[in-house]
C-alpha cells in the first residue's frame, strides 16, 4: 500500500517535469470532451423541441386510440363513450404520479371544401378549442383572423394552402363535404373561415381545418364518440412510463401510444440524427485519440534512460507499467474536471441564449414532419454528462496501455549510457 501511494506521487510528479507536454495534452482531451457536451446538448435540446412542437401541432405525449386506427386508420374506428371514461378515470387519479396537464379529445376526417374559387381535398381535425388553447400553438400561428371560440359555433380555422387555393378570407363561407361513420352517406355542412394559420409544415398548412369537436361529431354522425384522447404531461421523459401505464391498466381493448410509437418519422429522423451525431464524435475522438496516443507514447521513449534507472534500482516491470498507467489517469482526471466544466459552461450558454438558426439558415425549417424552431436551446442531463465523462477516462486510460507496455519492457542502463 506505501509503495502504491509512492507510484501515484511520483506519477503526479512527473506530469510537471514537462509542464507544456501535459497542458497540451489534458487540453487536447479537454477540449474533445467540452466540445461533445455542447454538441450533446444542442443535439437532444432540438430533438426535444421539435417533439414538443410536433405535440403543440396535434400530437400527444401518449394517445388512447381504438385498436389498430394508427396502423390503418378507418372513420369507423372510434373510442366509445365508456371508453373515454375510462380514459379519464386512469388519467385523473394519475395525474400526480405520472405529471398529465391536459385531456384532451380529438376527431379525424378526410373531406373536400369547396367555395366559388374551386374544390381541394383536406384533413379535418375535430377539437376543444378552450383545451387546445391551452396547450397547443394552432392559435399561435394565426395570421389573420381569430381562433375558433364556442364549441357550437359552424365556424373554421383553415391553413393559409387552403385559404390560398380557394380565395377564402375570415368571414367567408365554404362548404365542408365528408363521409359519416358506419354509412356511404355523405354529409355536407356550411361553415364560415374564422382565421386563417400558417405553422411553416407545408404539408399541414396545404391541407388543414380545424372544427370544433361537437360540430365534426355531428357531421360524422359520431354521436360522443372520438378517434383519439390525448394525453399531455409536463415531462417529455415521462412518456413511454405512462404509455406502459396506460397498456396495464385500460388492456387490450384500446391502443395506447407513446409519441414514439404515435409520431414514428419523427423518431425515425431523430434516431437517424442522432445516428449522424455519433459518427461524427467519433471520428472527431478518433483524431484526439492518435494525437493523445502519439504524445504518450514520446513521453515514453524519451524518458527510456529513467525507465532503464529504475529497472537498475530494482523497479520491476509491473511498478513501471503501473507508473505510466497512473500518470494517464491524472491526466484523464485532469482533463474529465477541466472538460465538463468548458463544456457545461456552453450548456448554460445555449441554454438561457440559444443557437439562432438565422447563422444558417434564412427560412424555417421542417423535419420528420415536426417544424424546428428557429433559436435552439441546449438540453443536457446528468446522464449525458456522466457517460461522456467516463468514455473520456476510459479513451485515456486504454491510450495509454501501449506506451506503459513499453515503458515495463527491460531497459540495459550500459547500452543507453553509451548511446
Amino acid at each position: 500500500m506505501n509503495a502504491l501511494r509512492i507510484i501515484i506521487i511520483i506519477a503526479w510528479r512527473n506530469l510537471w517535469r514537462n509542464p507544456r507536454r501535459t497542458v497540451l495534452t489534458a487540453g487536447t482531451v479537454s477540449l474533445g470532451l467540452g466540445l461533445l457536451l455542447v454538441f450533446l446538448g444542442i443535439g437532444d435540446g432540438s430533438h426535444r423541441q421539435m417533439i414538443q412542437g410536433a405535440v403543440r401541432l396535434g400530437g400527444a405525449h401518449v394517445a388512447v386510440q381504438a385498436v389498430g386506427y394508427q396502423e390503418r386508420g378507418g372513420i369507423e374506428r372510434t373510442l366509445s363513450a365508456e371508453q373515454i371514461a375510462r380514459v379519464s378515470s386512469w388519467a385523473q387519479s394519475n395525474r400526480k404520479q405520472l405529471g398529465i396537464t391536459q385531456v384532451l379529445s380529438r376527431v379525424f376526417a378526410s373531406g373536400l371544401v369547396s367555395s366559388a374559387d374551386g374544390a381541394t381535398g383536406v384533413r379535418v381535425i375535430g377539437l376543444e378549442p378552450a383545451k387546445e388553447k391551452g396547450v397547443s400553438s394552432f392559435h399561435e400561428k394565426l395570421i389573420r383572423g381569430d381562433f375558433l371560440i364556442s364549441t357550437r359555433d359552424n365556424t373554421a380555422v383553415i391553413g393559409e394552402g387552403v385559404a390560398r387555393k380557394l380565395k377564402l378570407e375570415p368571414g367567408e363561407k365554404f362548404v365542408l363535404m365528408v363521409q359519416a361513420a358506419h354509412s356511404p352517406e355523405i354529409q355536407s355542412l356550411l361553415l364560415r373561415v374564422a382565421g386563417v394559420m400558417r405553422t411553416g409544415l407545408e404539408d399541414f398548412d396545404q391541407a388543414t381545418i380545424l372544427i370544433p369537436l361537437p360540430t365534426a361529431q355531428q357531421l360524422l354522425k359520431l354521436g360522443d364518440e372520438v378517434h383519439q384522447t390525448a394525453i399531455v404531461l409536463d415531462q417529455l421523459e415521462h412518456s413511454q412510463e405512462a404509455a406502459e401505464d396506460g397498456k396495464r391498466r385500460l388492456g387490450p381493448e384500446v391502443e395506447v401510444l407513446s409519441w414514439l410509437d404515435l409520431m414514428p418519422e419523427l423518431r425515425d429522423f431523430i434516431k437517424i440524427d442522432d445516428g449522424g451525431s455519433y459518427v461524427f464524435n467519433s471520428l472527431f475522438f478518433m483524431i484526439i485519440a492518435f494525437l493523445v496516443a502519439n504524445t504518450l507514447l514520446m513521453s515514453v521513449l524519451e524518458r527510456r534512460r529513467e525507465f532503464a534507472l529504475l529497472d537498475a534500482l530494482g523497479f520491476t516491470p509491473v511498478r513501471r507499467f503501473l507508473l505510466v498507467i497512473l500518470e494517464a489517469v491524472w491526466i484523464a482526471l485532469l482533463s474529465v474536471a477541466a472538460g465538463t466544466g468548458l463544456g457545461y459552461a456552453g450548456h448554460l450558454y445555449f441554454y438561457h441564449r440559444g443557437l439562432p438558426l438565422s447563422l444558417f439558415y434564412s427560412s424555417e425549417v421542417s423535419a420528420g414532419g415536426a417544424l424546428i424552431d428557429p433559436v435552439i436551446y441546449s438540453h443536457l442531463t446528468w446522464t449525458r454528462i456522466f457517460g461522456a465523462a467516463q468514455l473520456v477516462f476510459a479513451l485515456t486510460f486504454l491510450l495509454a496501455l501501449l506506451p506503459a507496455w513499453r515503458g515495463a519492457k527491460g531497459q540495459d542502463a550500459h547500452l543507453l549510457g553509451q548511446a
